[in-house]
Parts: C-alpha cells; structure tokens; sequence
C-alpha cells in the first residue's frame, strides 16, 4: 500500500485492520498525557493541527466500501474541531481520594474505565480524536487500533512533540521496559548455534504453536477468582494504577542472573503478585497446581526500523515501513501459589521467555492471521481470537513510551497512561515508560475482582521484596568478593 494509493481513495484495508472492525476484536487506543501547566485549548488544536499526524493519510482517511464489497481509505478534508471533545466537571464524575493529587489521577481512570467499555468512535470522520479533560489538565488520545499499534501511536507523540533530551534516557537500549520484539532473535540462534540452534528454534516453534491453536480449540485455564469470559466485555470496569522507577527495575535485574531483562523482571512481579492476591482469596484446595496464563503482544519490528513517524512518512511503500500494525502474541504461563520466592519468578519467567525468543511462533502467528484474513474473511480469525481469550484468564501489554519529553502548545507533558477497549478477560495490563517512571494500568470487571486496589498493592509489595532480596544478595556477593580478595592479599603477603 502505498501512500499514491491514499491520494486516489484505492487504498485497501490492511488484514489486520480488517480484523480491528470486527465486534470481537474491535480495539481503541486511549492514551491519557498529564500536562504540568493549565490547557491552552486553541493552543492545542494549533499544536496538532500543525504536527505531522494530520500529513499522515491513516489519520485523514474514511473507511468506506467500494462496489466490489471491499474496504478501503478514502481521503477526506479533516476539521480539527470535529476531533476535539470538551470535558469540563460538570461532565465528569469527580473521585475523592485522600488529597487532591490522588483526587485527579482517580478521576481520569475513572473516565478511562468508562471509555474502554462502550465509546466506540464515529466512522463518519477519520479514526480518532483527543478529549480535553479540561480542569484536570489532561488530554486523552483516543486512536482506533486499525490505523497502527502503540508502538506506531508512541512514534507519532514522540514525531509530532518530542523535544530531545541532553541525557540519555532510560527507556533506550538494554533499559527498555517493553523489549518486547523478538522478530530476530531465532536468527541469531541460527547463526550462533548451527544446526543445533536450527532445530532448537524448530522444536520451541512447534510446541509453542501447537498450545497456541490447542487454547483456540478448546484448552481452558482453570477457573479462579480473576478468571473472565464471554461477554465479561460488557461489564463496568475500574482502573487503578501502580506506579515504578525504571532505575528501581534495573537494579533488580542486575541482582538476579545475568542475561535477565527488564521485562523478566516486570513479569515476575505480576506472577508473584498475581500469586500473592490469589493465595489470599482462594481456599487451599483451590490453590494446589493453579497454573493460569497471559497473553502478551509482541511488535516484530527489527530494532533497527523503530523510525520517527516522520522518516516513516518518506517511505513510499506505507507496509513495508515500521508503521502500522506489526504486532503478534505469545502465551505464557503462570505458575500460582508455588510458594516461589519473589526472585524465583524472575527466573522462571526468564526460563519461559529465553524459549519464546528461540522460535518464530509470533512470526508464524503473524503471517498466519494475514493469510487467513486475506483468503476466509476477518470473521474467521475474530472467532478464534475470540475463543483465545475466553480461554486465557488475563492479557498484559507493553509499550515503550516517547524517549524524549513531549511538550504540546508550549506545554510539558508529565506523565502518560494507556489503555485499550476491554476484553473477555476480567483483568486487563498496560504498562508505558516515560520520563522514568513506569505506569502499569490495572483495568477490572468490577463484578469480578471488587477489590483491584489490594491486586495493585500486591504487585507493589512483590516489587518491594524483590527490591529487598536484591539488595541483600548484592550485598552478600560484595562481601564475599571483599573476603575473596582480602584472603588472597593475606596469602600473598
């Protein structure tokens, strides 16, 4: 699809977009930007209308179908005003918490929750608009997941808005929370190990795709007190956030065994966590071999291609650059109530996701969807994901947010959240980076888990000891490194 296309009204809905329409598998981006100054309202409309994502042509583009029953773009003039909705406290429900800051962020995820369950976005203008929460000082992005993934959405912000920092940052390189791509990693294997790394990504290909269409026909976690199901999409949610220091992460990685990840660290607190809220609501029987799992999307971007929306821009071929939807799933499997120490969920997790990264399941996953949507229809594919994730009990998804400071109208952005649309499940995750913080978003049917602040303190107190274990085994391989060095000088002299 090229950008020519666009121009002409030829251009033609991609598979996955195809399959985001679906009723089953309709998603909205919604990302909320807290701004450190009062909202300028027609300094913001200036501010995006000014910025690239209106040159996009995914962004100023209708979903119409032709003569021959095919969906395709065609482009429409966009009127910035027909975008920008207006909150003011009279149309919002206000929380009360324990001081006004608390007060604010409890009311935005309030409205986020709201959002996520019935809001769909008028297909009479282009797919997507911002809400300006207007005494809060927060704006919410909300972008329908057929125009791009969060990654796309995160280059976009960070295209239109970015403002470069002197510093590094602590979201690049090795300190990414969201080092979720593992497009290349089965090559490498093929290349460092031969023909045994060959075979090793062979064997983890097929296991791992052979459970992946076992949940799709019929393989079920076991019932617990956080499991979902059909029509649980319907239910009024609550959202409540956890916060983190990327610095805190890095520390724990750097503690456990070598090679580990920021990311095996951020899933073994939500397994231990997750174990510690489940170990207090279940009884016993319940908890003995309670293994439960999570999907998890995965960009398949090579590192290399994660571009600026503008440099994206330039590239004639629209699907061949890193915009878009280029994402796939994983499974991975959640070992409740084992009596594992916080640290021992970092490695097992860190044990699961070393094979997940072994084979080309999300590759083959990938490619399948796009083959299946192009020749059956998207009807086919939104049933088995459907059937996915009524068979799993909870989906986590990662994003690494802007790696600069986005300052929109003159205007600094403090802090970001994101959520999506909810699903069958009764517990939803998104976690973004920036600025050094991290945000997990903990999004539940309320009728379900009526208690989702005691799952966030889990998490939190699991991040804790896994601090507190850190700490203490740093220090136990200093002294011994101190004893080790001090014997070998009493030796020497």
């Amino acid at each position: 699809m090229s950008k020519n296309d666009f121009d002409q009204g030829e251009a033609l809905n991609s598979p996955f977009g195809r399959l985001y329409f679906c009723p089953e598998t309709e998603q909205i981006m919604n990302c909320a930007m807290f701004f450190k100054y009062p909202i300028d309202v027609q300094g913001l409309k200036k501010a995006f209308s000014n910025s690239t994502m209106i040159e996009d042509p995914r962004f100023c583009s209708l979903l119409v179908r032709n003569p021959n029953g095919e969906d395709h773009w065609k482009r429409v003039h966009v009127n910035i005003d027909d975008h920008f909705i207006l909150r003011y406290p009279t149309t919002i429900t206000k929380a009360r918490g324990h001081d006004e800051e608390d007060d604010d962020e409890a009311t935005v995820n309030a409205y986020l929750a709201d959002l996520a369950v019935s809001t769909p976005l008028s297909k009479n203008k282009p797919l997507w608009e911002v809400h300006v929460l207007v005494e809060l000082k927060c704006v919410v992005l909300r972008v329908h997941h057929s125009l791009g993934d969060g990654v796309s959405m995160m280059s976009m912000l960070s295209s239109c808005f970015g403002q470069k920092k002197e510093t590094k940052s602590g979201v690049n390189g090795e300190g990414n929370i969201v080092k979720d791509g593992n497009n290349n990693h089965a090559r490498r294997n093929w290349k460092i190990g031969g023909i045994l790394g060959l075979i090793q990504s062979m064997w983890f290909t097929i296991v791992f795709g052979l459970r992946f269409l076992g949940r799709v026909l019929g393989v079920k976690d076991k019932f617990s007190v956080i499991s979902g199901g059909d029509g649980v999409e319907l239910w009024p949610r609550k959202l409540v956030t956890a916060k983190f220091k990327i610095e805190d992460f890095k520390s724990i990685k750097t503690a456990v065994i070598p090679n580990v990840t920021v990311n095996d660290v951020l899933l073994g607190v939500i397994s231990h966590g997750l174990s510690k809220y489940i170990d207090d609501k279940s009884p016993k029987a319940v908890q003995q071999a309670l293994q439960l799992s999570f999907i998890i999307p995965v960009h398949l971007r090579k590192d290399s291609s994660m571009q600026e929306i503008s440099d994206l821009m330039k590239t004639p071929n629209l699907e061949l650059s890193g915009w878009g939807n280029k994402s796939s799933a994983v499974i991975v499997p959640i070992d409740c109530c084992n009596g594992l120490k916080p640290l021992e969920h970092v490695k097992q997790k860190k044990s699961v996701m070393d094979k997940m990264k072994h084979s080309c399941c999300a590759h083959f996953t990938f490619k399948s969807i796009n083959f299946i949507v192009s020749c059956l229809g998207p009807k086919v594919v939104s049933w088995s994901l459907h059937k996915l994730i009524c068979h799993t009990t909870l989906s986590i998804s990662n994003i690494v947010g802007p790696s600069e400071d986005l300052v929109i109208g003159d205007n600094p952005v403090t802090d970001i959240k994101v959520n999506m649309s909810s699903t069958f499940h009764a517990i939803t995750m998104l976690l973004v980076s920036y600025a050094e913080k991290v945000n997990l978003q903990v999004m539940i049917a309320k009728d379900i888990i009526p208690d989702p602040e005691l799952i966030v303190k889990c998490f939190q107190d699991s991040f804790q000891e896994m601090r507190s274990s850190s700490k203490m085994k740093l220090q136990v391989q200093f002294c011994r490194c101190r004893f080790v060095i001090s014997s070998f000088i009493r030796y020497k002299y």
